[in-house]
């Protein structure tokens, strides 16, 4: 490959790469046509102007880093045109900030430059066939091995606390939504606090990021915890330190023997918090999971007892409503399984009137 710096006027967005192909209403494009006006301003609108907002977003606030060069090859219909294989979205985005310059939008002056000279690598025709599949396959398939959800929120937590940046700032930067950028934070400084308490900090570590990622998602755990929005922590002690206690290994005093091992976590994934959002508020329920031998899964069931009862109501008032819509029409032309149907509902509803009686006295 050789390094060149192309003018973004003679870079062919891909009509046909493999991002939009995921498109049910996709169609090939005759690449004799991928230079044309038409052709060029259809592939940007399939790339998603929207979705394309927070790189845009990253290159206005960070400038167009070279560290991964656009990766093109020869167009071979135009000598002076060049396709691009690797970074389309990129070059999308760099279109989209010259369309806001020219509207009178400001861009840095270091982004505008880069509009007359993208830093490429050019492949040539023979390594067009390596670059398109075999790259793409190392870039998207295989990959770069993406970040986990820690290792996220701990840089966030850097660019906000070490170099004192807004989150609006470092939502640009990383090219994230604001109230991801806040939630992840959050989530970071809840880990970092049960990290530094005397009692549990022994048990915090990485791994436990997505509990905490949607602990702070739930308002009902927020308020029974004691959330502090201005110091980012919880600060009812006593709530706090129950939920610590449902998210770690739990050693039960009153076992006789002393080298039992300790008792696995109530509490082991996010999907787990999600519960809370119908425990918590339920008195019964959040008494009957912070006693020792009762479980996540019977507090649920107790939480759930209300609303298992609304659906039999439900369903069986939908049972009747059907009932009711059918025509004399329909039930003239009624075969034996219809009749069946009916028979089995009323012989139903029979028997659960005799059990009540029976549990009644009556």
């Amino acid at each position: 490959m050789q390094s060149r710096e192309i003018p973004l006027d003679q870079l062919l967005l891909d009509p046909n790469n493999y991002r939009l192909q995921e498109s049910d209403t996709f169609m090939m494009v005759n690449t004799e046509r991928f230079s044309e006006e038409g052709v060029q301003d259809r592939t940007l609108t399939r790339l998603g102007r929207h979705s394309l907002r927070e790189l845009v977003n990253s290159i206005r606030s960070n400038g167009f880093l070279e560290i991964e060069r656009i990766v093109v090859t020869p167009y071979e219909h135009d000598d002076e045109k060049f396709l691009v294989i690797e970074g389309n979205r990129r070059i999308a985005a760099l279109r989209i900030l010259r369309e806001e310059h020219r509207g009178g939008i400001d861009v840095p002056d270091q982004v505008i430059a880069t509009f007359d000279a993208v830093p490429c690598l050019v492949a040539d025709n023979e390594g067009e066939a390596f670059f398109k599949e075999a790259l793409m396959g190392i870039r998207h398939v295989g990959g770069i091995k993406e970040w986990g959800g820690f290792q996220r929120a701990k840089l966030i937590a850097d660019l906000r606390d070490g170099h004192d940046l807004e989150a609006g700032e470092v939502a640009d930067r990383l090219g994230m939504h604001v109230q991801e950028v806040n939630r992840r934070y959050r989530a970071y400084k809840c880990l970092q606090q049960m990290q530094n308490d005397e009692e549990y900090g022994e048990y915090a570590n990485p791994a436990m990021y997505p509990i905490f990622h949607e602990a702070v998602s739930l308002p009902v755990l927020r308020e029974w915890a004691g959330w502090d929005a201005a110091t980012n922590a919880f600060k009812n002690d006593e709530n706090r330190d129950l939920f610590y206690s449902l998210i770690t290994p739990h050693i039960n005093e009153e076992d006789p023997n002393p080298d039992a091992e300790p008792a696995q976590p109530k509490i082991k994934s996010y999907g787990d918090v999600r519960q809370l959002r119908d425990i918590l508020p339920n008195d019964e329920a959040r008494a009957c999971l912070l006693q020792d031998d009762k479980s996540l899964l019977d507090a649920q069931t107790i939480a759930k007892r209300d609303e298992i009862s609304r659906k039999w109501r439900s369903e069986v008032g939908e049972a009747s409503t059907a009932l009711k819509k059918i025509s004399a029409i329909e039930v003239e032309g009624f075969d034996d399984d219809d009749l069946t149907i009916i028979n089995a509902l009323v012989e139903t509803a029979k028997r659960v009137i005799a059990i009540h009686k029976r549990l009644k006295g009556g």
